[in-house]
């Protein structure tokens, strides 16, 4: 994990475990769906691990989940991202966490007793769900997940598009769905970054040409201009996909005192590893998972 240790700064002071070989830990843990109690197990059985991370005494569960929170993981991405992305083409986008089972939300809804203030409600195209949203920013070109935010569950996408946008403001496009077909989203990237939005019409909000600001205007202009290029707007869904599916962030029923944003961001440096480490070895990004080779 050459790349960690070149991102990562040395330690100001002597600790048992620098932060480079608890992120590599954690990593190496993300990959493999193992928690943090389960490590030591996991690890003991998986020597050549040990030896990547160059430690010889496996970290406890407190001090796993307790460092994990003191790294930087956002400043960590940025510099990952820096480095590998093509800046020309970004997708935004969000996706439910799960915060609990379904059938234990449904009933918690009923009582009015939920555990988690910032969990919420929102319905998507699986129906409605409970837990909290993850939003992204990727790089349509590189595959590289350029940030995220973890909200609310019911937190519109459109309410925090400018934190989002900010993360690819040197791009030359930016593509979203009709959910950010909005005066004031067009407003924002127009007036703070170098990028084009590419965003699909909302028709609901009505699209009679007379009546429309003149931003939104522009907006679905561009849209139509840039016909040929929104399908790889999809290439964040299929981001979206590996998370879920092969990082298990879709279903995060336990997360030590709630911290979603760090969870999401160890799975996301896990997500860009694995992209970096397909695209050095001749693989396309998403094929297989070689993160421990890179």
């Amino acid at each position: 994990m050459e790349i960690i240790d070149n991102i990562v700064s040395p330690d100001d002071r002597k600790r048992k475990y620098t932060d480079r070989q608890i992120l590599k830990v954690l990593i190496v843990l993300q990959i493999f769906n193992i928690s943090y109690r389960s490590a030591r197990i996991f690890l003991t059985s998986h020597e050549k691990y040990l030896r990547m991370i160059g430690i010889k005494e496996i970290p406890s569960f407190q001090t796993l989940s307790r460092r994990a929170r003191m790294i930087d993981l956002h400043a960590v991405n940025n510099d990952i991202a820096s480095l590998y992305s093509i800046e020309s083409i970004a997708a935004i986008d969000s996706f439910m966490i799960h915060t609990c089972k379904h059938s234990t939300a449904i009933r918690r809804k009923i009582w009015g007793n939920y555990k988690d203030p910032v969990s919420g409600w929102s319905k998507t195209t699986k129906g409605w769900s409970y837990g909290r949203k993850c939003h992204m920013a990727i790089d349509v070109d590189s595959l590289i997940i350029m940030d995220w935010m973890v909200t609310k569950g019911n937190m519109h996408d459109s309410h925090v598009s400018h934190d989002i946008v900010d993360s690819v403001r040197d791009f030359s496009y930016v593509l979203a769905d009709s959910a950010y077909d909005a005066s004031d989203i067009y407003d924002y990237v127009f007036e703070n970054t170098h990028a084009l939005p590419v965003i699909d019409t909302n028709k609901r909000r009505g699209i009679v040409d007379n009546r429309l600001p003149l931003n939104r205007k522009i907006g679905i202009k561009l849209r139509k201009e840039y016909a040929s290029m929104y399908p790889l707007r999809w290439e964040i869904e299929r981001t979206f996909s590996i998370l879920e599916e092969i990082l298990k962030a879709e279903y995060i029923w336990y997360t030590v005192k709630r911290d979603y944003d760090t969870a999401i961001g160890l799975k996301t440096i896990a997500y860009n590893l694995m992209v970096i480490s397909n695209m050095e070895l001749g693989e396309k990004p998403r094929e297989i998972m070689k993160i421990v080779n890179c």
